[in-house]
């Protein structure tokens, strides 16, 4: 056995509200009673600077996509970067339409809603017995293939990078990039025409999802 399953499965819970996590934290004591929340992380920076330290002890992360600043697919990139074993499973009040594909391509197990305890159950239970959800990847393979296809990133100037991570993985409008950058929203639109070409895509949609799914990483 592995420090992952030693006592139990361990759980890494990331969430930005302190309230859901105590009320998860209960939950789990009631629903899976042989699961442990060992660790909890308020921030994507946070959760980053736990699993690196500790990945090889978590079973799970179980990783609220709605996050202050840092969103949750992104960290989901971030820690599938630094790791090709432990699974990770999203989680939203919002629609699952919201976040399935970019955190598909950010490499997690599979995504649930966090209102029905019975689907966070079965979820839960079902990614720690070594499956994924429909439309994702095992670890291996979302590791395998953001770690390999780099391609998309090399291709983009420093401006163009800067505009797709604003858009991907803060999802900012065009209005909100060209204010933090200090453009017009012309230009904007403009460098995101030039970012669909570069890619090969033929739309701006396919072009964030071929962004995301290629590791936008130096």
């Amino acid at each position: 056995m592995t420090g992952k399953t030693v006592g139990g499965p361990k759980i890494l819970l990331v969430d930005d509200d302190k309230i859901v996590v105590e009320a998860l934290t209960d939950l789990f004591k009631r629903i899976l009673p042989a699961v442990s929340i060992v660790d909890s992380a308020t921030s994507g920076v946070e959760a980053l600077e736990l699993f690196a330290s500790n990945a090889d002890q978590y079973a799970l992360v179980l990783l609220d996509m709605s996050l202050e600043g840092m969103q949750g697919p992104e960290v989901c990139r971030r820690m599938r970067l630094m790791d090709c074993s432990t699974p990770i499973l999203g989680m939203t009040s919002f629609s699952l339409n919201r976040y399935r594909v970019p955190l598909a391509a950010a490499g997690a197990q599979g995504l649930v809603g966090k209102g029905d305890e019975t689907q966070l159950e079965q979820a839960v239970s079902r990614v720690l017995s070594g499956c994924f959800l429909p439309g994702f990847e095992t670890p291996m393979a979302a590791y395998a293939r953001l770690k390999c296809d780099a391609r998309a990133e090399s291709t983009l100037t420093n401006t163009q990078e800067t505009i797709m991570n604003l858009c991907a993985n803060e999802y900012l409008t065009d209005g909100e990039i060209a204010e933090r950058l200090g453009i017009s929203i012309a230009t904007v639109r403009k460098h995101m025409q030039n970012i669909v070409k570069r890619l090969n895509c033929r739309t701006q949609r396919q072009a964030i999802i071929t962004w995301l799914k290629h590791g936008n990483e130096r």
